[in-house]
């Protein structure tokens, strides 16, 4: 294969893979993958995992146990593109067309949609994992290989990845050793770093911000998945198995460790309609060597992919395949490639310091100020902000070049702003964010679940107009949610109400639930007033009005009313309060 010229092909204008398909005159039916051979031995599988200094326990690794592992083969990559192209064009295998690969800005929390393998909106590279294939894809190939090779290629086991990844530790921090601050994580894993913040901001509106932990505190060069084998190896040579895709295994789901294998084998007794994953992904802070995921058998989405293993019932065969070692020198140029990119860029910029708010009571206008950004490169300012309190930030203005914004669109609910800086090819973490004043709504009156001034744990959904015909007022049609289960259980929010006559007061919910719920829980000046159950309406989407079970006495004058999901199980849309007497 005349690899040297892939490079220059490459820069010349054509793609990874057409330059790859270049230098390749006659492609093999199939590519085996480059293999490290894992030697046999014993260790202490599962653990906590560190947390702030220490390390706490995991109960779906528990309890630690001894394995004892036969030597066996596992891949250094992550199954590529390039590798499943093969098995697709000579099989004719059906992949799913549909995949969780999308972002917006809550992420992938709109469901399948229409992409594959080759074509989704996170691929653009021979040499990215494949993904949007499932557990089953994954375990095709596999098979499908190993017939072709007559060698045994299979799905890892998940005592062979755990103890791959420790190197054969088997220890409950990073296979590259401690990192809990996760500053130096960038080196050897693609996990949710400042160029993941920036990709899913820029492409998406999706930001990392009171997501999941947020980021990692460093930059690993890639957006999304990266092109496999370009962080530092752990001590076996084995790339890629913290962070990028998460790697569907052999095994079925279990809970805990009670009675796991203690040979290495595949745990195939508990539900196998779940698979485990390992490893996190792009998406993620970075996980431990022992953290555990349960993925279903029907999930098609774009962070998860997989790797090879293989088992020695045969004599170990020293030498690399023809097409493991044409494709490495492949691989090497596309890395070199990107490196070359990511070393073009110029350096995340520091963010604005110094934001201040100040709000017009008359047009309700809002103007922001902060202070110049001492990074000469910096050519303008990004101004973002949120529909609530704690709710996810939008841009509303791009490229300011003064210090100074005003937002003439503000919008009555306290909400936040926040300001990053911009150079050439990046934009730096948000600054601190300010808050607008406190809303406060006069009683009697209604009340919308989403203009509230304080919450914990608290989320907002849409609710389409042919959902709810009833929610005068709501900007949006937004209500309080929390997905499928609905609001999370002791969730709260806090409202500022002026209450113009002191009296009795009736209180109305308008509420959506599937399963009917223990309810809501209000509570006046920190004092109980109410709890109201919420009935099964007959879905999430339908909602219903439900009378309080009985007035309330408020007092004239301003109070803090906050009101508390007592579990799971129901979606508030409004809240009204009128007087009975």
């Amino acid at each position: 294969m005349n690899t040297p010229h892939i490079l220059a092909l490459s820069l010349l204008g054509l793609s990874i893979q057409q330059a790859f398909a270049a230098a390749t005159p006659a492609p093999a039916a199939y590519i085996e993958p480059p293999m490290v051979t894992v030697p046999g031995g014993e260790f202490q599988m599962g653990g906590g995992k560190p947390y702030m200094g220490e390390t706490v326990q995991d109960a779906s690794a528990l309890p630690i146990h001894k394995v004892k592992i036969k030597a066996f083969k596992v891949a250094k990559y992550e199954v590529t593109v390039a590798e499943f192209r093969r098995f697709i064009e000579a099989t004719g295998y059906k992949a799913p067309d549909q995949c969780i690969h999308q972002p917006n800005q809550g992420w992938f929390g709109q469901g399948p949609t229409p992409g594959s393998w080759d074509k989704n909106e996170l691929t653009n590279s021979e040499f990215q994992p494949a993904v949007c294939i499932g557990w089953a894809g994954a375990d095709a190939y596999a098979k499908w290989l190993a017939e072709q090779t007559g060698k045994s290629y299979r799905l890892a086991s998940e005592a062979e990845w755990e103890y791959a990844a420790s190197a054969g530790k088997g220890k409950a921090g990073f296979p590259f050793g401690d990192d809990v601050d996760q500053k130096h994580i960038c080196e050897f894993a693609n996990v949710s770093d400042q160029s993941a913040e920036h990709a899913g901001l820029e492409r998406f509106g999706a930001s990392y911000t009171g997501f999941m932990g947020g980021i990692s505190p460093c930059d690993d060069g890639a957006g999304f998945a990266s092109i496999v084998g370009m962080y530092k190896p752990n001590p076996l040579g084995l790339h890629d198995l913290i962070g990028n895709v998460s790697e569907y295994l052999q095994d079925c789901w279990s809970e805990n460790y009670e009675g796991a294998p203690a040979d290495g084998s595949p745990r195939l007794d508990g539900d196998c309609k779940q698979r485990v994953g390992r490893g996190g992904a792009w998406h993620w802070r970075g996980n431990t060597a022992t953290q555990r995921g349960a993925m279903p058998l029907d999930w098609v989405g774009v962070i998860e992919g997989f790797r090879l293993a293989q088992s020695l019932d045969k004599p170990a065969d020293k030498l690399s395949a023809p097409t493991a070692l044409a494709f490495e020198k492949a691989l090497a140029q596309a890395q070199a490639v990107e490196r070359a990119r990511r070393a073009s860029l110029q350096p995340f910029p520091q963010p604005p310091l110094g934001l201040q708010l100040t709000q017009s009571g008359d047009k309700g206008n809002v103007q922001l100020t902060w202070a110049a950004s001492p990074d000469p490169k910096v050519l303008g300012y990004h101004v973002y902000r949120s529909d609530s309190v704690g709710g996810d930030f939008v841009r509303i203005a791009s490229a300011v070049k003064a210090q100074r914004y005003v937002d003439e669109a503000s919008q009555a609910r306290k909400h936040s702003y926040a300001v990053v800086a911009v150079n050439r090819d990046r934009f730096s973490e948000f600054s601190a964010p300010v808050l607008t004043a406190d809303q406060v709504h006069a009683l009697p009156g209604r009340i919308q679940a989403e203009d509230f001034n304080r919450m914990d744990k608290a989320s907002i959904g849409k609710v389409a107009p042919q959902e709810d015909m009833d929610d005068a007022g709501g900007q949006a049609g937004l209500n309080l949610t929390g997905g499928a289960p609905g609001m999370a259980k002791d969730s709260w929010t806090e409202y500022s109400i002026e209450v113009q006559r002191a009296g009795n007061y009736r209180v109305v919910f308008r509420v959506a639930s599937l399963p009917g719920s223990k309810g809501l829980a209000l509570s006046v000046d920190g004092q109980p007033v109410l709890e109201q159950a919420v009935p099964a309406t007959g879905g999430f989407k339908n909602w219903q009005t439900v009378a309080g079970a009985g007035p309330i006495r408020l007092e004239a004058g301003r109070h803090v009313l906050r009101i508390r999901a007592i579990d799971l199980g129901s979606k508030l849309n409004w809240f009204s309060a009128d007087l009975t007497d």
